[in-house]
């Protein structure tokens, strides 16, 4: 009985062995460092699909103003957008800037102002992040993103 049970288990472990191994997490742990190396860092926008996939994840987890910004460097501002006011109504204030990003590449200009005085007026605005997030989009678009207009835009 004990041979043929180390049997069966060795049987079962083998025919199992080549199996991938399910993991949700990882698949978008690498979609994370794709994104952050390949479109942030590099501006590579023929990799902006892993910054969407990382965007949607951050939203089915309940973090759309992270997942707002995941959005603009993928390229999808109107998800952007609507990730952004999803997270003023859950009161991630952070994201008063990545809506004010989202419209100003989009040439609203008002409602990025909009978006830049509100995160003004809850003293949340860090120019480090700003400033990091300014240059990004300058390389990502050099078209229709002007740093210095967006600067003035925030007051900084």
């Amino acid at each position: 009985m004990t041979k043929t049970f180390i049997l069966l288990l060795t049987l079962t472990i083998y025919a199992f062995a080549d199996q991938p191994v399910k993991c949700d997490r990882c698949f978008i742990g690498k979609e994370y460092m794709r994104c952050s190396y390949y479109v942030e860092k590099k501006g590579d926008l023929s990799k902006q699909n892993t910054c969407l996939t990382y965007a949607d994840s951050l939203l089915r987890g309940e973090s759309p103003g992270r997942a707002s910004w995941y959005y603009i460097i993928g390229g999808n501002l109107d998800k952007a957008i609507e990730a952004g006011k999803k997270a003023l109504e859950r009161k991630e204030y952070f994201a008063l800037e990545h809506l004010a990003e989202a419209y100003l590449l989009k040439n609203d200009t008002a409602k990025a102002k909009k978006y830049f005085t509100l995160l003004k007026e809850k003293s949340l605005q860090n120019e480090a992040f700003m400033t990091k997030h300014f240059k990004i989009l300058s390389k990502l678009y050099p078209k229709t993103f002007h740093q210095k207009e967006a600067e003035k835009l925030a007051g900084n």
